[in-house]
């Protein structure tokens, strides 16, 4: 017998969600994965004053915040791989990106001294986190955590488990090009769930590759993807803690493939180094992680574990 398919797409976290569930009770999961997300947007964002999340940055400097169980490890996670000083990812960096606003109408290019006095709130480590109690205590006034780096895998993560527990064998979950997929697609000759990684140096819908994904999540993060133009010159969303300023980089795009969403999320932040061979060097030393990194110039570079098809331009994974 052949299982339905159901399938939804929804505006949500200032992105489009897409979701494919192929189950006899997918519409009503479905409904339960939307309502599971909705309550992660409105728990964990930075956007709303009253969120779980703006509770422990308003009391910055002032008192612990005793925080749901998912959201202390989620910070705690994102503590752990920010104080990692060779890497940009850093949960820290809100000040920053309050001050910048890139993505948004206001965006501006801060004066040296503005950038100078929010680089002094970009410590992770003075992030406490009290494992008995579940609280969170920022110890500088005028810190903010920040989780638009690690959050929608997380959540891509969150909503797989609870599906597969409610026997879900086949889906695909896309929040805003984060994707994740469960099982194998029954309607693709080749069973994967066909991925494509966009071009990052040309118009939007034209992609570079397609990477065939059958239980594994693909993460793409990109300078093109949020910036703003200020004197003849282009600052993207991606800030580097150390310096105030977006990441100097040759890369124009980095994908991550990994098993978690999570990881992918993470790394697709903290491989975003000054280079794009130097992306891949690094990248290949970390287990479970693999890479596609575009350069710049246009350069297309894997890491070990994938194999390069240049003639259909699909990536496939190598027999491990």
């Amino acid at each position: 017998m052949t299982m339905k398919s159901y399938s939804a797409r929804f505006e949500m976290m200032g992105t489009f969600i897409d979701l494919v569930v192929h189950h006899q009770n997918g519409e009503q999961l479905i409904k339960d994965a939307y309502i599971q997300l909705k309550d992660y947007a409105t728990r964990f964002t930075v956007n709303q004053a009253d969120s779980e999340l703006m509770r422990v940055n308003l009391n910055a400097g002032i008192a612990p915040i005793v925080v749901a169980p998912d959201l202390f490890e989620l910070i705690k996670l994102g503590k752990h791989y920010s104080e990692d000083v060779s890497t940009p990812f850093n949960i820290a960096i809100g000040p920053l990106v309050k001050t910048w606003r890139i993505g948004f109408q206001e965006a501006t290019v801060p004066s040296q001294d503005v950038i100078n006095e929010k680089l002094a709130l970009v410590d992770p480590t003075q992030i406490i986190l009290n494992e008995q109690e579940l609280s969170v205590f920022l110890s500088q006034k005028g810190m903010e955590i920040d989780l638009g780096s690690i959050a929608k895998g997380y959540f891509a993560d969150q909503v797989m488990q609870r599906l597969t527990e409610a026997g879900v064998d086949n889906g695909y979950i896309s929040l805003g090009g984060n994707v994740l997929t469960i099982g194998h697609s029954p309607n693709n000759p080749n069973n994967a769930w066909n991925v494509g990684i966009q071009n990052p140096l040309s118009q939007r819908g034209d992609v570079i590759c397609i990477v065939p994904l059958q239980g594994m999540s693909m993460v793409t993060s990109g300078i093109n993807e949020r910036f703003f133009e200020s004197n003849g010159q282009r600052y993207h969303h991606l800030l580097d803690g150390k310096t105030g300023m977006p990441i100097s980089t040759d890369i124009a795009s980095l994908t991550i493939v990994s098993k978690k969403s999570v990881d992918g999320e993470i790394w697709s932040t903290a491989g975003f180094l000054p280079s794009a061979s130097q992306s891949i060097s690094y990248l290949n030393t970390i287990e479970g992680i693999e890479a596609v990194v575009i350069s710049i110039q246009g350069d297309v570079m894997t890491t070990d574990g994938l194999i390069d098809q240049p003639i259909n331009s699909t990536l496939l994974f190598a027999a491990s």
